[in-house]
């Protein structure tokens, strides 16, 4: 028997695997290459440019360029740094410049943060984002920041006007009794949410109002709480308090305690409580009591000199009562019901110049001094040591300026100034306050001149007085003229000074540099013939006369004076004075003599009387004591 072939037949969904898988890989390829050909589109068109989708603080710079993009945006924060943002409370409005938050936005910063979306190198990564960029936007923020110190100073003021403190609960005594002071909730400014929604709206395009957010405050003591403070302060002033120290000691009475206590919250243990305590500004009249007998002075270095020599008198340290730390010390004596004593604390006072800041100034020799002499009434003299008194020991910093009058100040009676013979703008004395300080100045200069000082002011008198050195007198007057001198070495100078009944030294001591002066003084010149005056004076006898002002013959001079050190001139000033004509005024008298009727005289063999000529005043020989 022949057996029939078997024939493998394939089932119809076998011969559609091998079509589908076809098909599938086609529509891979294709979307693969569709994909791909995306990308290689999209590269393309925003190449070097700001990618569809993405916006910079909510606007659009879609396909923009770099630096198109830069310029733009720069535009456009511009525009919003030019419009204020406006905190809004109720009624209350404050609208402030983003200038004045110390805003700043860096433009480039924030346009090359927009170009790198989409392209951070990883292809698949930045295909997925350039095709969610067409469906959803992503914003990029301003770069930039405001000043933190500028920002908290506005946000400080906005709380200072807004806020509601909340008030913690007190104490306060009526009489001998304590009433509780209860606490009360506030109100005020959320000042970290304003701070974080302010830098968001200043680094925006979009300047608006800003609702400044408040908060509930909550007091850290309330009234339930003050039980262990009533009966704190209860303890507190029931009795007295010794202070003690060394061997002295005060007493402080329970009656000065109640009116000195205060109240704050303290931390113990973690919880916040009431406290009582004796405040140094309440006690502050016992604890001055206590000061006045523990004081002792600080004395700041100052120098003693011999006129040649200067040498520094060392500085002292003080003490005095230290009123916080003393006015913890009752505070602790006070809470307790026995053993009532307190010790006095003491701090240091540091003197306002210590010694070695004194040898550091360089105030060692004399570097010039001059006297002149005088003479005059008591009030001048009284002038002229008064003037002397507020320059001595003056001290002149390198590079400074010594100006006499600010340093002498406005001659007044209240400032210990009397009235005496000064020279005034037509040349003739007059009683003025201050008369006679001029001698001062005139010798104030001539010490600054021999110490090679840079003379910055000076200014002759309109009178000569030939008591004063030719051409290096110095006339002062409050306001104009001034006697000013520049320290122009490397170290501090002291200027000294001393009056006595009839000369004015000083003496000027720093470090000796060197300095030679040397000086040469002219003849006179611009000589101006005086004229006369004559002036008729109906109270003086006719024919005599009197030398009403002396006036002076005009004439000029120059001093030279040449500082040099080593061999070498350093400078070479010249200092000149003019001393203008002013005319003799002399009154000529026009009183007619009575004429009275006499009889007959009788006769005498006598020899009859001469008439005396008629008197004139000679001038003095000196000139009067002025400035």
């Amino acid at each position: 028997m022949t057996s029939s072939p078997i024939v493998a037949r394939t089932s119809p969904r076998a011969r559609r695997r091998p079509h589908q898988r076809r098909r599938l890989i086609v529509v891979a390829v294709a979307v693969v290459a569709l994909l791909g050909l995306f990308f290689v589109v999209d590269g393309l068109v925003f190449r070097g440019r700001i990618h569809y989708g993405v916006t910079i603080s909510g606007v659009s710079f879609n396909r923009a360029v770099e630096d198109d993009a830069v310029r733009q945006l720069q535009q456009l924060v511009d525009q919003a740094q030019a419009e204020p943002v406006i905190l809004v409370r109720e009624e209350n409005r404050w609208p402030v410049l983003p200038d004045e938050f110390g805003t700043s936005v860096d433009v480039p910063e924030t346009v090359a943060e927009a170009l790198t979306v989409a392209r951070n190198g990883n292809v698949f990564q930045d295909l997925a984002k350039r095709v969610s960029l067409y469906f959803k936007n992503q914003d990029i923020a301003l770069q930039g920041g405001v000043e933190a110190e500028k920002m908290d100073k506005i946000i400080a003021m906005v709380a200072e006007k807004l806020d509601t403190p909340p008030v913690n609960a007190g104490l306060r005594f009526s009489g001998h009794d304590i009433i509780v002071i209860h606490d009360k909730e506030g109100f005020v400014v959320d000042q970290d949410a304003l701070r974080d929604s302010l830098t968001s709206k200043l680094l925006s395009l979009h300047s608006t109002d800003l609702e400044i957010p408040m908060v509930k405050a909550v007091p850290s003591v309330r009234a339930a709480d003050t039980s262990e403070a009533v009966a704190e302060a209860r303890t507190m002033i029931s009795a007295p308090v010794e202070l003690t120290h060394e061997d002295a000691s005060w007493t402080i009475s329970g009656e000065q305690i109640k009116h000195s206590l205060d109240f704050t919250v303290t931390v113990t243990a973690g919880r916040e409580r009431l406290t009582s305590y004796i405040s140094p500004d309440k006690a502050v009249d016992f604890l001055n009591a206590v000061n006045e007998d523990v004081k002792v002075d600080a004395n700041k270095a100052t120098w003693e000199a011999d006129g040649q020599t200067a040498w520094v008198v060392p500085a002292t340290v003080g003490t005095m009562l230290d009123y916080q730390k003393t006015a913890e010390s009752l505070s602790a004596a006070a809470r307790a019901a026995t053993g009532r004593t307190a010790k006095a604390s003491l701090k240091e006072l540091q003197p306002e110049r210590t010694t070695e800041q004194a040898q550091e100034m360089g105030i060692a020799s004399a570097i010039g001094k001059y006297t002149t002499s005088f003479s005059g009434s008591e009030n001048r003299v009284n002038n002229i040591q008064r003037a002397a008194k507020l320059i001595h020991n003056w001290l002149l910093a390198p590079g400074d300026v010594f100006s006499f009058n600010s340093v002498v100040g406005q001659r007044t009676e209240d400032r210990g100034f009397r009235s005496a013979p000064v020279i005034n703008s037509n040349g003739q004395l007059e009683d003025d306050l201050g008369g006679g300080i001029c001698q001062v100045a005139t010798t104030l200069f001539n010490a600054a001149f021999f110490a090679g000082l840079e003379i910055v002011e000076r200014q002759n008198h309109s009178l000569y007085i030939d008591h004063y050195p030719m051409g290096r007198d110095a006339a002062v007057s409050w306001g104009w003229p001034d006697l000013k001198f520049r320290n122009n070495t490397d170290h501090w100078l002291l200027v000294r000074a001393h009056a006595d009944g009839s000369s004015v030294t000083f003496v000027i001591y720093g470090t000796p540099d060197g300095r030679q002066v040397s000086y040469s003084t002219s003849n006179w010149y611009d000589i101006v013939a005086q004229t006369e005056e004559r002036i008729e004076n109906s109270e003086l006898a006719a024919g005599d006369t009197r030398v009403k002002d002396y006036g002076q013959t005009g004439r000029s001079c120059t001093v030279t004076r040449t500082v040099e050190i080593g061999g070498s001139v350093v400078s070479k000033d010249t200092f000149r004075s003019v001393y203008p004509m002013y005319p003799k005024t002399v009154e000529v008298g026009t009183k007619v003599p009575e004429t009275t009727t006499t009889t007959k005289p009788t006769p005498t063999t006598s020899k009859p009387a001469t008439t005396a000529a008629p008197t004139t005043t000679s001038p003095p020989t000196t000139a009067p004591e002025a400035e």
